[in-house]
């Protein structure tokens, strides 16, 4: 993207200038002052075109957001906001056991445990925000098939075994 405009190279307009001239410290200075100004408005182009696309934008994210009516949480960082705008936006996908597991992931950390043949799944994850467990669970329900049925489950080791924290209740059963 930077080969947009150029180079990535800081700007100097006194290389598209005879070079007699910077030998003049009134016109160098003049030149300097001018690449100055050429830099930050080449830098604030960039980061304009940067809003454009969801893995590098910054300020751009809440446009995104507003667009996908999605709802962040304050302390959510750019990359978990990125994350969330990329599964709004691949909806269209099937609803598949990796794309799931990445709608998981952008809520916190997790993964899937199919049940295929008893049609549910279990969900484990690390996020203990009740605002991105709430909408974790909107966002998998609406996309999982409507034949299974999903369980939910919070504070897991990366071992694998259920850590239960005196919180939540662990069950076969959907709550709200």
């Amino acid at each position: 993207m930077t080969r947009l405009l150029r180079s990535s190279d800081k700007i100097d307009i006194t290389q598209y200038l005879p070079p007699f001239l910077k030998k003049d410290p009134h016109f160098r200075a003049v030149c300097e002052a001018c690449s100055w100004e050429h830099e930050n408005i080449r830098n604030a182009i960039l980061d304009a075109l940067n809003q454009f696309f969801v893995e590098k934008a910054t300020w751009g994210l809440s446009m995104w957001e507003r667009v996908l009516d999605l709802h962040p949480s304050p302390e959510d960082t750019y990359e978990q906001r990125r994350k969330k705008v990329l599964v709004k936006l691949q909806g269209t996908q099937t609803s598949t056991v990796s794309f799931l597991g990445k709608v998981v992931n952008a809520y916190g950390y997790g993964y899937i445990e199919e049940h295929n043949d008893k049609y549910y799944f279990n969900i484990y994850t690390t996020s203990t925000n009740t605002e991105d467990l709430k909408q974790m669970q909107n966002t998998i329900i609406y996309y999982k098939p409507a034949h299974l049925g999903l369980n939910v489950y919070l504070g897991f080791s990366w071992n694998g075994k259920i850590q239960f924290d005196g919180k939540y209740t662990y069950g076969s059963s959907i709550t709200k």
